[in-house]
Order: C-alpha cells, then sequence, then structure tokens
C-alpha cells in the first residue's frame, strides 16, 4: 500500500506508529465473535448524523476533540497521520471476512418477486430487510474502526477520558 506520508518516514502514524499498527494487525486477526462484540459495543454512526449524536453525545465530542488535537499539528504531520490511519483501518476491516458484502446471500434474497406466495413475499422481504440491518451495523462497526485507529494517532496528546470513550469497542473484556 502506498503511503500517503513521505516525510514521516518510518513513523507513519506519528509517535504512536507501533501501536497504531498493532491495533490495525489485531483487526486482521479478529474472529467473528470478537467482530461481534465490536458491533455490539460500537455506537451507532449511520444515514441519521442528528440521531446519532443524540443517542451518544460522549462519543462525538470526544472524536470532536480527537480531530481538533489532529488538526492542531500536535506533532509534524498529525493530522495527515490521523486521517491516514482512519482510512487505513477501514481498508482492513473491509477486507475482513466479517464485512457482510463478502458472505454468501441466498438466492433471490435481493428480489421480491411479485408472483411469489405470501408466505415466500415475507420471507424474500425479512432477507432484504436482515441484509440491511448487517450492513447498518458494519457501517458502525468500520467506523469504531476508523475512530479507534485516528484516536490511536492522538492518544498522547488527548485527555484519557476521550481516548477511553473512542476506544471502548476495542476495549478487552
Amino acid at each position: 500500500m502506498a503511503r500517503i506520508l513521505s516525510h514521516v518516514g518510518d513513523e507513519r502514524f506519528g509517535p504512536n506508529t507501533a501501536e497504531v499498527e498493532a491495533f490495525l494487525e489485531r483487526l486482521r486477526r479478529l474472529t467473528p465473535d470478537e467482530w461481534d462484540r465490536v458491533k455490539d459495543a460500537a455506537p451507532a454512526l449511520g444515514a441519521i448524523p442528528d440521531l446519532e449524536v443524540s443517542q451518544s453525545p460522549e462519543y462525538f465530542k470526544a472524536l470532536e476533540a480527537a480531530t481538533r488535537v489532529a488538526k492542531s499539528e500536535v506533532f509534524r504531520g498529525s493530522e495527515s497521520a490521523f486521517f491516514d490511519a482512519m482510512r487505513t483501518a477501514q481498508l482492513v476491516a473491509d477486507a475482513s471476512a466479517f464485512q457482510p458484502a463478502t458472505r454468501p446471500e441466498p438466492a433471490g434474497s435481493a428480489v421480491v418477486d411479485e408472483r411469489l406466495p405470501p408466505d415466500a413475499e415475507a420471507d424474500a422481504i425479512i432477507r432484504i430487510m436482515s441484509t440491511a440491518y448487517e450492513e447498518e451495523s458494519w457501517r458502525c462497526v468500520m467506523s469504531a474502526c476508523m475512530v479507534a485507529a485516528g484516536a490511536l494517532v492522538v492518544r498522547k496528546a488527548l485527555p484519557a477520558k476521550e481516548f477511553t470513550i473512542l476506544f471502548t469497542p476495542f476495549a478487552t473484556r
């Protein structure tokens, strides 16, 4: 993968490069059960931003704080490193077998045929709704991965409470 930060050299993600890279490696090795735990712990991030912010205000305040810290050039290239870590986490998570697009979908689950008997039509609608739910849940998981990676980049400059909030979906239980 090409590096976005040529001036950072071996410290692609700044002073916390080793910690960010360890986190990315952890993402690559998560089991389906671990992905489920992340999904359950991740705050809602989806199609209705105002609703998500109202449901998880502390999370979004912490994310705003982390973004501000990154943009303040807390270290040379901190903003680029922050967004590079987030993008890399997205790519790593997207390659996961947990991602809904990589799982087999039952034949005919995307189409509701008008000629189906009522029971079969209901089953088809349930499959479509289930797929939509899985995709929305996956967006929350992917966002949690991205935010946690970004938080690791600025961890040393971010208040501990904000970091803890942003990293909660990945806290070991």
